[in-house]
């Protein structure tokens, strides 16, 4: 058996150190031993992007093994153990490039974070809240085009504008198969939310951006999470998509239980400022906001260990409710019976952090895949 030690976050919000053994890749003992100590790492479940574009220089559209490698051990740099390769707005044909190309490496990748599905973010979209998506490739949603997409078996979540046509008929499909419908880019009113929640809507997408905003009158796909307690939100917390208040005020809303962060990177991820490619568009990297030439927001370079610090920043929660909205509810959110807890009998996917939310080491099913000056 292989042990780890380290300090782990606690319900309560004080930490305990422990020894955690591991045995064929799950953890098999989590053993308390001591009061917190700083010469330890801080251990938390490794963490669960559900929304990743890209990182590295590569990204989700490339439609290749050697694309979604270079995605997958860019994050798992920051301590992201499972994430969804996710989609933009393309041509079907190139959706279906993705998927095929997303299924082997699946079923064989590399060394890193591991791929563990993809999500369709597009093209049944409303072209009004497009964001940095090509909106003259949004379309209604096509039933027939989306089973072919389901029958992929690797599409673990959809995100589309409930207010466009065929869109609940494919929420219904994609709730049938377990995959996660949400509510994006869109201008749903109250009444529109209301009927995508029969149809098998249950999330929204990047809470606060590229959707109709919260009225007084009509609250929209806001209001509908912080109303109706089936739902569930995720919010890219890199303090230029939202404002550090709005995260806070989110956060005491809805609660912490229903809500997940994500970072919705692009391949400019880890890489540095300039010009980049986001789904045909031209994106500028600056003082880390990505924007179109309008100004539009296209997606960050935000990572997971920084979501995670920031979090507890702007929202005051201690670390065991930012494991909770960086690990263990995504994971239940998309159907990983066995990650995002530190207890026994899960996965040993477990990211070591230094007091200044740096990662340490990235721990994926017992194996080191990232470690601070060197990969082992």
């Amino acid at each position: 058996m292989k042990w780890i030690e380290g300090n782990r976050s606690a319900p309560h919000g004080m930490a305990a150190a422990v020894r955690i053994g591991i045995e064929g890749g799950r953890i098999a003992q989590v053993v308390p031993y001591a009061t917190a100590s700083a010469d330890l790492p801080v251990l938390s479940p490794g963490f669960v992007d559900v929304h990743v574009h890209g990182g590295g220089g590569a990204d989700t559209m490339d439609a290749s093994e050697a694309a979604f490698a270079r995605i997958c051990e860019t994050h798992a740099r920051f301590g992201t153990t499972s994430l969804l390769l996710t989609t933009v707005t393309d041509t079907p044909a190139q959706v279906d490039a993705v998927l095929r190309a997303a299924g082997d490496f699946i079923a064989h990748g590399p060394a890193g974070a591991r791929a563990i599905g993809v999500h369709l973010e597009g093209p049944f979209l409303n072209p009004a809240k497009a964001g940095a998506q090509r909106s003259d490739l949004m379309t209604d949603a096509d039933p027939a085009l989306a089973a072919g997409w389901f029958a992929t078996g690797v599409v673990r979540m959809i995100t589309m504008a409930p207010e466009r046509g065929g869109a609940h008929e494919v929420a219904r499909m994609a709730r049938a198969r377990g995959i996660l419908v949400s509510a994006g880019h869109t201008d749903a009113s109250a009444v529109d939310m209301q009927g995508a929640a029969r149809a098998g809507f249950s999330h929204v997408t990047h809470l606060c951006n590229a959707m109709r905003p919260l009225l007084h009158r009509d609250i929209g796909p806001i209001g509908h999470v912080v109303a109706d307690s089936a739902f569930t939100g995720d919010l890219i917390c890199d303090g230029i998509h939202l404002d550090p208040t709005m995260v806070k005020t989110l956060v005491r809303a809805i609660g912490h239980e229903r809500l997940m962060l994500i970072t919705d990177a692009i391949r400019a991820a880890a890489v540095g400022e300039g010009e980049y490619d986001l789904g045909g568009l031209r994106v500028t990297v600056r003082d880390g906001a990505c924007r179109l030439a309008n100004g539009t927001l296209a997606g960050s370079v935000l990572t997971m260990n920084r979501a995670w610090r920031l979090l507890q920043e702007f929202a005051d929660v201690p670390r065991s409710l930012a494991d909770a909205m960086a690990a263990t509810n995504p994971a239940k959110r998309i159907g990983l019976a066995n990650k995002g807890r530190i207890e026994v009998g899960y996965d040993a996917d477990i990211t070591a952090l230094d007091a200044d939310a740096d990662v340490l080491w990235t721990m994926v099913g017992g194996h080191v895949v990232y470690e601070k000056g060197g990969v082992s």
